[in-house]
Formats: C-alpha cells, sequence, structure tokens
C-alpha cells in the first residue's frame, strides 16, 4: 500500500495511507482540494490540489469527490495575508508586555484577575 506524505499546518510532515485521504474534483478543470485528519493533533486539514497532485492521489486509491461548482478555499486554513480580528499589534504593545513579563506583582495580579 503506498503511503503519502503530506503536511499538517501545526505538526509538520504527516504520513497517510489513502485511505485517510479524500479529494474533492471541479470538473471543469480537474483542480481541487485534499483533505484528511492530521493523525498527530486529530484536526482537520484541507489543502489545494493542482491537477498534478490530484492525479498523483488518485493513482495510489485516494476516494475523489468531483464537484461541479468551484472549488473552495480550504476550510479553517486562513490565508496568509488576511488579518486576524481585532485592533493591531504594535510596537507600543510588544514594550509594554515586556515591562509587565519584568514586574512580577504586575504579572501575578495579571494572572490572578483571570483575564487569561
Amino acid at each position: 500500500m503506498a503511503t503519502i506524505r503530506t503536511s499538517c499546518p501545526g505538526c509538520g510532515e504527516v504520513d497517510l495511507n489513502p485511505d485517510a485521504v479524500m479529494v474533492s474534483v471541479q470538473q471543469e478543470t480537474g483542480e481541487g482540494s485534499y483533505r484528511f485528519v492530521c493523525p498527530k493533533c486529530t484536526e482537520p486539514v484541507e489543502k489545494r490540489a493542482d491537477r498534478r497532485i490530484v492525479a498523483l492521489l488518485k493513482s495510489v486509491g485516494v476516494g475523489v469527490a468531483e464537484t461541479a461548482g468551484e472549488v473552495e478555499a480550504p476550510v479553517g486554513v486562513p490565508h496568509p495575508e488576511s488579518p486576524p480580528d481585532g485592533p493591531q499589534f504594535t510596537t507600543d504593545d510588544v514594550i509594554n508586555f515586556h515591562f509587565m513579563l519584568e514586574d512580577d506583582e504586575a504579572l501575578a495580579s495579571f494572572l490572578s484577575s483571570g483575564s487569561v
């Protein structure tokens, strides 16, 4: 049986059996995505797959689901250029955090306040 080597965003490289992977392929383009549950952290992972990757996964016996519409962006994986929600983290925030870590009383007060 073939082993598929891919990567989990949190764990790095992982090895999978073909039955642990599912490919979704767009009929018009032959491209799509593949998904699996990471064997190390048990988190679901979805990645884009170009035509070459789709062909390789099919050739080793990975299950395929054909889709008629456009393949959506991978679930749970934010685009690297998408900023997180909330206020921007500034240099002043880093400096304040640095000084808070040096102040044992302020750190103990913060940790005991339940704000964490």
